[in-house]
């Protein structure tokens, strides 16, 4: 299956047009719909680090960038609705471009430096009579937020994903999804100032997906996933995803319970991935939540098997139900992680700000298989958001946080590193 963004729009003329109906009809859908986008800028800055597997991208990084993404979506007509998007990416220029990418020693983090401009959104929409089925498919390039399967936010270039996807709510209080995804669109396009090339992943053998949501029962929300890829091909992104190429299938369960009569909120998730030839991994994780005189709370644990990386979100999302907030995951080899947020408004209407720290112990068989060394360090900082009242739309996110990687057997074994983001959607 091929999902050509280039003859979706036909398609869905062709579909409507198909559908019996008056041509005013159709031309007022057409010029009725609704125009949307956002202006995403993000600052990213790091000091250096001797510890350059554990840090990553973020080593040493100094980046602007920004994005704007223009959308039209179409008036529902019979049931049909068309949606195209387009994003363009603009690198500011302020990092030295002179000594590479980093971590090997530049300040250029390619996830923020994109100079491009592709088409984001070209999908077709259809939603089944309600009173016979309370199904809607989409076809085309389009967004997909789920555990194991989703595109990213937290930069100005987005990637997105050429798929079918059906949603199903028939059965009380559970929505149901199939997704069949054949192409990724990396965020990158074909440039980005020469320190990345990376092309779309075309499936030759197209990732299937199911998804269940359900809140049948008072308080619980069950959450379930599996996802099967059977591509030879890498599928993902590294660190997250298998950079050796092996078919495998991913599977996710979590719950999610709300105490009666309290502000307790607990949590626990289970995760695996079975490769073809590669070792199985997967790891769990439980939280519990609450609010104290206004203060939110939270404390939780995760613990990664030894034999590998959990392959994360297929995508740019490392792990999209992380119990954790900061930058480093929790998705590595034998890792145990132990997390606490407190967070906390003010009184300031649109402000949240949180407090993160996380304590990491590592294995060494999780050490060999993950090529980082975790085992002893932590990560604190803070992590504030707030949505300007004044000005609908615009929003402003700071995080930083202090990493100390214990590595004895390099000199400098901590990090420092900011990223400032300030959207506005229309």
């Amino acid at each position: 299956m091929k999902l050509r963004p280039d003859v979706l729009l036909a398609a869905a003329i062709a579909a409507a047009t198909t559908a019996n109906v008056q041509a005013d009809s159709f031309r007022e859908a057409l010029t009725g719909g609704k125009v949307s986008g956002e202006i995403r800028n993000v600052y990213a800055g790091g000091s250096y680090s001797d510890a350059k597997p554990e840090a990553g991208a973020l080593n040493n990084a100094h980046v602007l960038g920004s994005a704007l993404e223009l959308n039209y979506a179409t008036g529902s007509f019979k049931g049909f609705k068309a949606v195209v998007g387009f994003q363009a990416g603009r690198d500011w220029g302020i990092h030295d471009k002179d000594s590479g990418p980093t971590p090997a020693g530049g300040e250029d983090d390619a996830r923020v430096t994109i100079d491009a401009t592709d088409l984001r959104l070209a999908y077709l929409e259809y939603a089944f009579d309600k009173e016979m089925t309370a199904t809607s498919l989409k076809i085309g390039r389009q967004k997909i937020v789920s555990p194991l399967l989703m595109n990213s936010g937290a930069f100005p270039m987005q990637d997105s994903f050429d798929a079918l996807v059906v949603e199903n709510r028939d059965l009380p209080d559970t929505t149901l999804k199939l997704f069949v995804v054949d192409r990724w669109n990396l965020r990158y396009g074909d440039d980005s100032n020469g320190s990345i090339t990376q092309e779309d992943k075309q499936y030759d053998d197209p990732v299937y997906s199911l998804y269940l949501s359900n809140n049948s029962f008072s308080g619980l929300n069950i959450e379930a996933q599996w996802l099967s890829n059977d591509n030879d091909d890498p599928a993902g992104d590294p660190p997250a995803a298998p950079v050796t190429a092996d078919p495998y299938d991913t599977g996710f369960l979590g719950l999610t319970y709300k105490v009666p009569d309290s502000s307790w909120v607990l949590g626990a998730k289970a995760l695996t991935a079975d490769y073809e030839n590669r070792d199985d991994t997967g790891y769990w994780g439980v939280k519990a939540q609450t609010k104290i005189k206004g203060v939110d709370v939270q404390l939780g644990y995760t613990s990664v098997q030894d034999d590998g990386n959990f392959p994360g979100s297929l995508g740019h999302v490392p792990m999209f139900r992380s119990y954790k907030s900061g930058f480093i995951d929790e998705i590595f080899a034998g890792l145990d992680t132990v997390s606490l947020r407190v967070g906390y408004g003010f009184g300031v209407a649109g402000l949240k700000a949180n407090f993160v720290y996380s304590d990491w112990t590592q294995s060494d068989a999780g050490i060999a298989a993950s090529g980082k060394d975790f085992d002893g360090g932590y990560e604190a900082g803070v992590d504030v958001r707030y949505q300007f009242q004044n000005v609908e739309g615009l929003s402003a996110r700071v995080q930083s946080s202090y990493m100390d990687f214990d590595r004895e057997a390099v000199a400098d074994d901590d990090l420092f590193h900011t990223r400032l983001t300030l959207n506005y959607k229309f």
